[in-house]
């Protein structure tokens, strides 16, 4: 048994260790299996189960993909303080931007002064199209 547990604490640690080599990119479950799977014996289930338990720790974030249905991952890092900010993220492209904005800290205030409602940064994302893939339509 207790090699068992041994044995998912490396599968985590290679799971996140995945990530953070690989901090600005997002990845579905999927990707980061078929990344794996060739180095490391992990079954499909289980790289689904340990992306749930980074992503319940802090160690990862969870986002909506490019459509409602699809769901990617991202690496935490604890230095960004991304916990103190909200985040932009592009329908279009995928990109995350961080949110640091004194008028966005105004706003937050406001909902916690006027509405007794406090923010999860790590949870609040605001989707739409980044200047990039504005441009690009023009």
């Amino acid at each position: 048994m207790e090699r068992k547990n041994s044995y998912q604490t490396k599968q985590k640690s290679v799971i996140y260790d995945f990530f953070a080599k690989n901090p600005e990119r997002q990845y579905s479950a999927k990707e980061v299996f078929e990344s794996i799977r060739n180095s490391e014996e992990i079954g499909e289930s289980t790289v689904y189960r340990l992306i749930k338990k980074l992503t319940e720790d802090g160690e990862i974030r969870r986002f909506n993909g490019k459509d409602v249905k699809s769901v990617v991952y991202q690496y935490a890092d604890k230095n960004e303080k991304c916990h103190e900010h909200f985040h932009l993220k592009c329908t279009k492209c995928g990109a995350l931007s961080h949110l640091d904005c004194a008028i966005v800290k105004d706003f937050e205030k406001h909902l916690g002064n006027h509405h007794g409602f406090s923010v999860d940064h790590m949870k609040t994302v605001i989707y739409g199209q980044c200047a990039q893939c504005t441009a690009k339509e023009l």
